[in-house]
């Protein structure tokens, strides 16, 4: 459950991203979208590895788990550097 409301909450800062972008230059506009549809891809491949992993014990459910959170908190760091970038 913790996975899926971080990533809902990625895809809503996408779309909030999406509509203040919407007011740029062609050009901004077009380096922008290049740069979020990179990160909607990783928001939707790492929901999918979620979805498709199966534990075989504790340790590799850990183990996965922590590598997970540490991609999703660079994912998150991204998509509030990329706003961060538009606000300037």
């Amino acid at each position: 459950m913790q996975t899926a409301a971080r990533t809902e909450a990625n895809n809503k800062s996408i779309a909030e991203f999406n509509a203040r972008t919407s007011n740029e230059k062609k050009e901004l506009q077009a380096e922008f979208q290049k740069k979020i549809a990179e990160l909607e891809q990783k928001n939707s491949d790492m929901k999918k590895k979620m979805d498709e992993y199966k534990a075989d014990s504790k340790e590799q459910w850990d183990a996965f788990k922590a590598e997970f959170n540490r991609d999703m908190d660079e994912l998150g760091i991204a998509l509030k550097d990329l706003t961060v970038k538009n606000n300037k």
